[in-house]
């Protein structure tokens, strides 16, 4: 159990490639998805809870090891005030910018995070890409963990099913999805072209910046096309979740592309 405790801990994290995912959603989506879950433990509830008799079974056939505990052991273990009676050791699995940018003839959209800190906006980011299927995430290298636990409860089980990169050169990056036919844009409040009557490429990848300072100089000056959500009331600025959701459904519908 002191591998759990330690994964609290970003240095540990980083050092043995694990995470912790808790409570009954987040671990379904990991023992649902091709992640590899190393461990997992429960306690005797959450076999009352629906559906939580088959989580368990997915759970001992996908986890290297499952262990019954109880209710004052498990929440020990916890980062959170309720662990809903079950947790699992997932290991990290990132994707290549290289990888997410390869797309071949076919639409594709890509988010890109420049040194977004806040744990929660970057779990609302990638719930958001989770919602309208975006190709790809790519986190600079200035952005908050994506394993935090903080960020991995804010995606709802989308870390799971987005393809993300970490630690990505995001200067680099631009340069080699430009070179690959992709329309870039910055989305910020000061932009010159209104997110709805934008007309979007095949090929679209769409930058968000820091929520207090913006972008950074050097993507400022690699991205031309500057797009921004018109403000109708009083606030001060929009949550960057929030706008990343607003220019991905413009994107979609501009491009005309329907529900599967």
């Amino acid at each position: 159990m002191s591998l759990l405790r330690s994964l609290n801990r970003k240095k540990s994290r980083d050092q043995k490639n694990l995470f912790l995912v808790e409570g009954v959603r987040l671990t379904r989506e990991a023992a649902l998805s091709d992640f590899e879950i190393e461990e997992a433990y429960y306690t005797s509830g959450i076999l009352e809870q629906p559906e939580g008799a088959d989580l368990i079974r997915r759970l001992e056939r996908k986890s290297g090891r499952i262990e019954r505990l109880t209710s004052r052991e498990l929440q020990s273990l916890s980062s959170t005030v309720t662990t809903q009676g079950v947790l699992a050791v997932v290991r990290k699995r990132a994707a290549g910018a290289a990888s997410i940018l390869r797309s071949g003839d076919r639409p594709h959209l890509i988010v890109a995070a420049d040194a977004i800190s806040d744990p929660g906006n970057l779990g609302s980011i990638i719930r958001t890409c989770d919602w309208f299927a975006a190709d790809g995430l790519l986190l600079g290298r200035s952005t908050v963990e994506l394993t935090n636990p903080k960020v991995v409860r804010g995606t709802m089980g989308g870390i799971f099913r987005v393809p993300i990169a970490e630690e990505v050169d995001l200067h680099s990056a631009l340069q080699e999805a430009e070179r690959l036919g992709y329309t870039l844009y910055l989305s910020e409040a000061g932009g010159d072209e209104e997110v709805g009557r934008v007309v979007y490429e095949r090929k679209v990848l769409v930058v968000f910046g820091n929520e207090a300072r913006g972008f950074s100089e050097g993507i400022r000056s690699l991205v031309s096309r500057r797009i921004a959500i018109p403000r109708y009331g009083m606030a001060e600025s929009l949550n960057v979740g929030v706008a990343c959701g607003i220019v991905l459904s413009a994107v979609r519908q501009a491009r005309g592309e329907t529900v599967p």
